[in-house]
């Protein structure tokens, strides 16, 4: 499997919420795209959660989900050459604005700052990312280089706000800049952190060697910061920080929006849908008439059983309707899309999307999902009741062409961001502590707690023309929220 076509990660957003992060990359050479996805979601039975208590408008409601553009990837070492495109596109960028300050050339502006910062973050992630796996006796030099990219980046970009500040340009477009300066400063602390906590918890030793490099950096990323008024963390803030938090959400989802790709919802399969209500309509119109003709033969009409008749028949007549229509909607739910997206960007059309969920049984369940599965155990399979199967798929379809066109960079494909909320499978779950006893022995008995948790399995199937990938994520859940998320490949 070619990964790098299609990929997927996931992460616990929230207490209550999953993110899948789903990668479609468009080849070159191509014309047209399309993917697949299928997720298959194992529901244990205890929870309550089937086709009659969450139903499929719930399950949209629990389910976010956006495309966005993938960020254009450049290693922390090429971004620090101001030779490398994402400078050169920013500094010209800024030169153009001061000389030609038309529409055209501030959405320009604005657009490289934030593909600037963003192109950044991605790349000190990774590196971050990258650091936490390296052997004891380099990490000491590649942190070294790190720091120093990292300051070469921040310099490069510092440079063109004393150039515009110079230049006199005006106040409303250098809000922008300044937006994009302080978003560096954030993400640089913010990554540097992380790296730092989970290095100091995992190797002691090799923190206590790099945090004089790193700190030096952080210290000065702080001072700066402060210097330009930037908003900060406080140690002991009176709103607990919340304005900080909501700032920096804010500067984030300002300097992210140019990748983010605006979609159009709406029903599909519209007229599928009418013609199917209107056989049910029609078998239940041929009973209650068939019955009439029936009753008007044998007692004629204006007698008691033909009246008879005629209420009986028409009582049947919507229930026979209603089941009809809840036979074939049970029948097709799993064939066809409920919802069909469209991706537009300004007049050019980027693809779309469809998507579709259904409850499934194990016999109409796709056999390697449930091979996958792996719920061979007789406790899961001997009680009588099997889990509960939501079946969720999305189809994908891409312009090369268009994606080509919507950045000087070399756009490489979407990412089709997948949020969902479990607080409906927490509903009816047991209280997450339960006391348990420990005999020591000789009559020693101690009260320890326990944890009461649940596992969702969540079994994935990504595909495209030439490739198939299969990914297992196994949910730990309590009343209290989600625990953890681990994948089986």
């Amino acid at each position: 499997m070619d990964e790098s076509m299609i990929g997927i990660s996931s992460k616990i957003h929230d207490r209550n919420t999953l993110e899948f992060k789903i990668g479609y990359q468009v080849p070159e050479g191509t014309e047209y795209s399309d993917f697949e996805m299928s997720t298959w979601i194992y529901i244990p039975e205890a929870l309550d959660v089937n086709r009659h208590t969450y139903p499929r408008e719930n399950f949209y409601r629990d389910m976010l989900s956006y495309m966005r553009l993938k960020t254009p990837v450049y290693p922390l070492e090429m971004l620090a050459h101001s030779a490398e495109l994402p400078y050169q596109l920013l500094e010209k960028a800024c030169k153009t604005i001061v000389s030609q300050p038309t529409k055209h050339h501030q959405e320009e502006y604005e657009k490289e700052i934030k593909s600037y910062a963003s192109i950044y973050k991605s790349s000190l992630r990774d590196t971050c990312k990258y650091l936490l796996t390296v052997e004891d006796n380099r990490m000491g030099i590649l942190v070294m280089q790190a720091v120093n990219h990292i300051r070469q980046i921040q310099d490069n970009y510092r440079s063109l706000l004393k150039y515009l500040q110079q230049e006199h340009l005006d106040e409303s477009l250098l809000v922008y800049f300044t937006y994009g300066d302080e978003f560096l400063a954030n993400v640089t602390e913010q990554h540097l952190y992380k790296m730092l906590t989970r290095i100091r918890q995992e190797r002691a030793a090799v923190y206590e060697k790099i945090l004089p490099t790193v700190s030096v950096l952080l210290d000065e990323n702080t001072a700066y910061s402060r210097e330009h008024g930037y908003m900060l963390p406080q140690q002991n803030s009176a709103d607990n920080n919340a304005e900080f938090v909501h700032h920096a959400g804010q500067l984030k989802k300002y300097i992210e929006s140019h990748l983010y790709l605006p979609t159009h919802k709406r029903r599909n399969a519209v007229f599928l849908e009418q013609v199917v209500f209107s056989l049910a309509a029609g078998l239940s119109m041929v009973f209650a008439t068939v019955v009439s003709f029936a009753f008007q033969q044998t007692y004629g009409n204006f007698t008691l059983p033909f009246f008879m008749a005629l209420v009986i028949s028409y009582m049947f007549k919507d229930r026979i309707k209603e089941l009809v229509r809840n036979y074939f909607a049970n029948r097709l739910s799993s064939k066809i899309f409920e919802y069909r997206i469209n991706i537009n960007v300004d007049d050019m059309k980027l693809g779309w999307c469809k998507e579709g969920v259904a409850f499934l049984t194990s016999e109409k369940t796709n056999p390697h999902s449930l091979k996958i599965r792996n719920r061979h155990s007789p406790l899961v399979l001997g009680r009588g009741t099997e889990e509960q199967i939501v079946f969720y798929r999305k189809k994908i379809h891409l312009n090369r062409k268009v994606v080509s066109k919507m950045s000087a960079y070399p756009l490489q494909g979407v990412n089709d961001i997948i949020r969902y909320n479990l607080s409906e499978y927490m509903r009816k779950m047991d209280n997450p502590q339960v006391p348990l006893c420990v005999n020591k022995g000789n009559g020693q008995l101690e009260v320890v707690p326990g944890s009461k948790v649940y596992y969702l399995n969540f079994v994935f199937r990504l595909r495209d023309k030439h490739n198939k990938l299969y990914r297992r994520y196994r949910v730990c859940l309590s009343s209290a929220g989600i625990q953890s998320i681990k994948e089986y490949e």
